[in-house]
């Protein structure tokens, strides 16, 4: 069993894909997602994470992570639903008054900026997962160093990077664990299942400070930094599809910039909700924004004529 968030060759076409223009695309995507305010441009953007990942064949690696995003989200809604009485529509307001914050009031512009940015965070996270689950770590680590890029500080994040699933792994193990010893972390007190919680800190800690020494070990005994010049064993060809997928993302990227400069794209939650309803312009560059981004996943099927 691989780590959920772990690199996993489906065989599908877009793990065939450079992993500088499968990189790029991810970069791309969270840059629009942090970009983009119009709840329509949100939603499209995590649609095409969702395409993304239905051609990877990893749907049920990306929902094993996604399915806590959920859970964030709707943390996210709520907190700005409490924080926020700011809005001209009114859906809900209390009896009572609390201290330097007024009346507590539920209004339609809290909610749909709690959505909106639930689903920017979805985008995000669902974009980062797709790189974990489709880029193999030592291929974007190569990548990264061909760039000219620090290799020291290549090295460390991907190192944290690769870190992350397998803390996961272990997390998952020593759970198990500590429940054949007849620990129970969902049942009792809320100050009981924290304190229970906590026999996985220990465990956890140790393992990783193993695993670091470790590495460290192997880095030094291969004679890590010794040579001013590396080689690689393994290759991975920039391919012309590779090329024109990562131009298409960028065109697209920058049509997006001008929509959102320009105010096509924008739209105003406070003090009172914009419509809803897409210009002309607006549905225009929708489609072409999408149409660009999901480019990738078709262009990658053109390798198959081409080499690798």
């Amino acid at each position: 069993m691989h780590a959920a968030m772990s690199y996993h060759d489906t065989g599908s076409r877009l793990h065939k894909m450079h992993p500088f223009a499968l990189s790029f695309w991810v970069l791309a995507v969270v840059v629009a997602a942090l970009l983009v305010q119009h709840p329509a441009y949100l939603a499209a953007l995590f649609s095409v994470t969702l395409v993304v990942v239905l051609a990877a064949r990893a749907v049920r690696s990306w929902w094993s992570v996604m399915r806590y995003t959920a859970l964030m989200g709707l943390a996210i809604v709520i907190i700005n639903v409490v924080a926020s009485n700011e809005g001209s529509h009114v859906l809900l307001c209390a009896g009572f008054r609390l201290p330097f914050l007024g009346a507590p009031a539920v209004t339609l512009e809290a909610v749909v900026y709690g959505v909106a940015m639930a689903v920017r965070l979805a985008t995000i996270i669902s974009a980062f997962t797709l790189l974990n689950l489709c880029v193999h770590p030592d291929d974007l680590l190569r990548a990264a160093v061909k760039l000219r890029l620090p290799y020291r500080s290549v090295l460390v994040t991907s190192l944290s990077v690769r870190f992350v699933p397998v803390l996961m792994e272990d997390v998952q193990v020593i759970s198990d664990v500590q429940r054949s010893r007849g620990l129970e972390f969902d049942k009792g007190r809320l100050s009981e299942r924290i304190r229970n919680r906590g026999a996985l800190i220990l465990p956890l800690l140790s393992n990783s400070l193993d695993r670091a020494v470790q590495v460290a070990e192997a880095m030094e005994s291969r004679a890590y930094g010794a040579a001013p010049r590396r080689t690689f064993l393994r290759d991975v060809p920039v391919a012309p599809v590779d090329v024109a997928a990562t131009i298409t993302v960028a065109l697209s990227l920058l049509v997006l910039v001008w929509l959102n400069t320009s105010g096509v794209a924008s739209y105003t939650y406070y003090p009172t909700l914009s419509a809803p309803v897409l210009s002309g312009p607006g549905v225009f560059g929708l489609v072409v924004v999408v149409t660009g981004f999901v480019a990738i996943v078709l262009l990658s099927y053109i390798r198959r004529y081409g080499p690798g």
